[in-house]
């Protein structure tokens, strides 16, 4: 008797949770309430069955009620919309996913600021959906693939072709160069140091007294040099103020200088005063006459 009751308990039990899951679906395609249909189409293997849900603009507003498989490769889809809902005019419907376990839902895109609303009954145009797992994975392989196929490419650079012992080679002539460039920097460190220390010596020995002689000299020299320039500056313009008065004033020098008429004639005089010393010197008796008694 008590195993009987035991059986009739888990009997109840088991019932109550079939019909708890059923009821929930039925809830969730819409229960009592009635919609009205609406289709779509998309191409075969969109992963669609019954009872998927349908979102318009991420609120739920139905579910997928029928899937026909159509032999032109697409899929004739029939959506379960709650009356209370309308689907505005240039809405898109795509196949998106539903969680992690490859199931699928139907999102509906509408536009923006549309006031018109499609019929019942009508054909909702199919937009781009998001990627679906078998896109994913395969682009994934793809990927795999190309890194395969560069890994594989820099082991034979590196590895079979002797390219880590090249970069090893060359690791080690920088460490060598730059050890080099420190000890020539510590060379010339300690250069420049002694030759800082000599320039220091060199000032020490030089008498402060003797170069501020030596500067008070080159000033005085370069006083005396500028009061010759004044003067000279002076003596040239006076000199100039006397040739100008001897070129443009009335007297003989500036005749002689500027009327070639004058030059003319005292040219011809001093030739003829050349003849007459070249006759005195050849016939002196004929200018000087001296008698003795």
């Amino acid at each position: 008797m008590k195993r009987r009751d035991e059986v009739l308990v888990g009997l109840m039990l088991i019932f109550t949770v079939v019909v708890g899951i059923a009821g929930t679906v039925w809830l969730a395609r819409g229960g009592l309430s009635s919609g009205y249909p609406m289709y779509a189409l998309f191409p075969w293997g969109a992963g669609l069955k019954n009872g998927q849900p349908v979102l318009l603009a991420g609120v739920n507003i139905g579910f997928v009620s029928k899937v026909e498989l159509v032999p032109n490769g697409t899929l004739l889809v029939t959506l379960a919309v709650n009356k209370e809902y309308q689907i505005p005019t240039g809405t898109t419907a795509s196949v998106e996913p539903n969680g992690i376990f490859g199931d699928q839902l139907i999102a509906l895109s509408p536009q923006l600021s549309v006031t018109t609303y499609m019929p019942e009954r009508d054909t909702i145009p199919t937009g781009r959906g998001a990627a679906t797992t078998g896109q994913v994975l395969s682009k994934a392989d793809s990927v795999a693939a190309e890194v395969q196929t560069i890994v594989a490419a820099v082991r034979d650079e590196f590895v079979t072709d002797g390219g880590i012992a090249e970069i090893r080679r060359a690791i080690a002539e920088l460490s060598a160069l730059t050890s080099q460039l420190g000890t020539i920097a510590a060379t010339q460190s300690r250069e420049l140091t002694t030759t800082q220390q000599q320039l220091r010596s060199t000032l020490a020995a030089v008498d402060s007294s003797v170069v501020d002689s030596t500067l008070r000299a080159f000033r005085t020299s370069s006083a005396n040099l500028a009061q010759l320039t004044s003067d000279l500056e002076k003596t040239r313009a006076q000199v100039s103020s006397i040739l100008f008065k001897v070129d443009s004033g009335p007297g003989t020098a500036a005749k002689l200088l500027n009327d070639p008429a004058v030059y003319a004639r005292v040219d011809s005089l001093l030739l003829r005063l050349d003849l007459l010393v070249a006759d005195v010197k050849a016939n002196p008796r004929r200018y000087i006459n001296l008698r003795v008694f």
